[in-house]
């Protein structure tokens, strides 16, 4: 995963207020999976709309890919 995904991950769980266990739970993912998206680490492209689609972030998955790092919530 590239780096400017791994900030925009970071970016988008801190403006919706999230801990990265709260985005965990939130997402129905492990702690380690959300640390690992925002390391940059490998994360399936399932794991990604989770994340983007969790009830306290929903960010628009296209967001999690622009280059500029946009944040902007729905």
């Amino acid at each position: 995963m590239s780096a400017g995904l791994a900030d925009n991950v970071r970016k988008y769980r801190r403006t919706a207020g999230l801990s990265q266990e709260g985005l965990a739970e939130a997402a129905r993912l492990s702690l380690s999976t959300v640390r690992k998206a925002e390391q940059g680490g490998h994360v399936s492209m399932d794991t990604l709309a989770a994340l983007a689609g969790a009830p306290e972030n929903r960010t628009p998955r296209e967001d999690l890919f622009a280059g500029g790092g946009r944040c902007r919530t729905r």
